[in-house]
């Protein structure tokens, strides 16, 4: 996978599943594996900034007065980061890939550009209304690549359900993956 800018581009266009009726099994199985790719590097990249924006928040929750206490956030981090966002209900995902397939550093680029790894470690120098800023620029980041993600999800159903639909119709036969 190359750049996820372009590949989510070029995913989530309008035109992107037009045709899909058309296509091969090959076509489309590389198209959903196209999208499930692009979903785990989204998913990954999601989790980093609301790691972020759940310190950023934390460490706001400190501020007891002009000087939060920097060493009781510190200690927290393996609870704040286990507790993050709660978990919508459904049945959930469950990820094919693990891992994104591209150099994290391309990932986290505009994440980085708001808040990198160093400047976490001195939150203390940052003003309060930095501090808000950078969580509502890590929130927009997020809100953005949640949206992302659903159109993603969107398009790998409906992949998904072509596929089912010419293996239920006899267009497709099991046979002929194992050939």
């Amino acid at each position: 996978m190359g750049s996820l800018r372009s590949e989510l581009d070029h995913i989530l266009t309008d035109t992107y599943l037009d045709g899909v009726a058309d296509k091969s099994l090959e076509e489309i199985r590389s198209m959903r594996s196209e999208c499930q790719e692009a979903e785990v590097a989204l998913s990954y990249l999601r989790r980093v900034t609301q790691g972020r924006l759940d310190i950023v928040h934390a460490y706001l929750a400190h501020a007891g007065g002009d000087q939060p206490d920097l060493a009781g956030v510190v200690g927290e981090l393996p609870g704040i980061l286990s507790a993050g966002p709660g978990r919508p209900e459904g049945p959930g995902r469950l990820p094919m890939l693990l891992a994104p397939d591209m150099a994290l550093g391309d990932l986290t680029a505009e994440v980085d550009a708001v808040l990198d790894g160093d400047e976490m470690t001195d939150l203390a120098g940052r003003s309060a209304e930095q501090l808000q800023t950078l969580v509502s620029e890590l929130a927009a980041i997020e809100k953005r690549v949640s949206s992302e993600r659903r159109g993603l999800h969107e398009r790998i159903d409906t992949l998904q359900a072509e596929l089912v639909a010419r293996y239920k119709s006899g267009a497709a036969s099991v046979e002929g993956l194992l050939s």
